[in-house]
């Protein structure tokens, strides 16, 4: 699994980024998940875990907070070699 964060300020183009990744590996704007809707880490791990089980290859999460971001680290190894996350987190 690869997973690539990308952290900043709010308005600096990082969703606009996200969204561009998404559109490359075929998605649209609704598949990106808002990391902020889950309040739980163990509920965005499920939510990743079913997309996966699904064929996901490619998966994008705005608003991830830090303890999010954790859990999907420790994801490493349980997970298909060849997915990728895309994730952002607003500081």
């Amino acid at each position: 699994m690869q997973l690539n964060v990308e952290r900043g300020a709010p308005m600096t183009g990082k969703t606009t980024r996200l969204r561009e990744k998404a559109s490359a590996a075929g998605q649209d704007e609704h598949q990106i998940i808002k990391g902020s809707a889950y309040h739980k880490a163990d509920d965005l791990e499920l939510l990743v875990r079913h997309r996966i089980s699904r064929g996901a290859k490619v998966i994008c999460i705005d608003e991830c907070s830090e303890q999010q971001i954790e859990r999907l680290q420790s994801l490493k190894g349980d997970v298909p070699a060849d997915l990728t996350i895309n994730a952002v987190v607003a500081s």
